[in-house]
């Protein structure tokens, strides 16, 4: 069982909390915002998913980055975040269309999306995850941005499941 906190908007949080329920309801996902992470000063999360520009929730940044030290996981959209060099964290996964991320999108198509792992890394588990491409078709019911589906490819590598063919 693990325990997720993903700092997003209200409607990219309940996609990715509906798209890893679907692949295991042991992981409780928690959505951070200014409201609710007062109460979560004590909790010690596995995975904290950055998907917002924290530069517009300034209020946010010094607690998150408590939160962050202690977490297994952090992954952040570098896309919106360009400053992520500020945390200080083992194990920093950086998700974006941009060609530094570690997992990024070498290729877009109406009909599919190839995914690029660009550096090795050691999931939850102790296993590693070597450098790959993969290739997901996209379903004619995807409702997944792109950043959605580089996170959920990520949290599913990191847990050890298998990895979605079809979105």
């Amino acid at each position: 069982m693990g325990l997720i906190g993903i700092v997003a908007n209200k409607k990219c949080f309940e996609t990715i909390k509906t798209e890893i329920a679907k692949k295991d309801n042991q992981i409780n996902v928690l959505h951070i915002n200014t409201k609710s992470l007062e109460n979560m000063k004590n909790i010690k999360f596995d995975t904290i998913i950055i998907q917002n520009d924290l530069e517009k929730c300034e209020e946010l940044k010094e607690q998150l980055k408590k939160m962050c030290k202690e977490a297994k996981y952090v992954i952040i959209n570098t896309d919106l975040n360009e400053n992520y060099e500020e945390f200080e964290v083992q194990n920093l996964i950086t998700c974006g269309m941009n060609q530094n991320a570690i997992v990024t999108v070498s290729s877009n198509s109406e009909d599919d999306i190839l995914i690029y792992w660009q550096k090795s890394i050691d999931n939850k588990y102790g296993n590693k995850i070597e450098i790959e491409e993969r290739r997901i078709k996209k379903g004619e019911d995807n409702i997944l941005k792109i950043d959605e589906i580089l996170i959920l490819y990520t949290i599913l590598r990191l847990y050890n499941y298998p990895i979605i063919e079809k979105i």
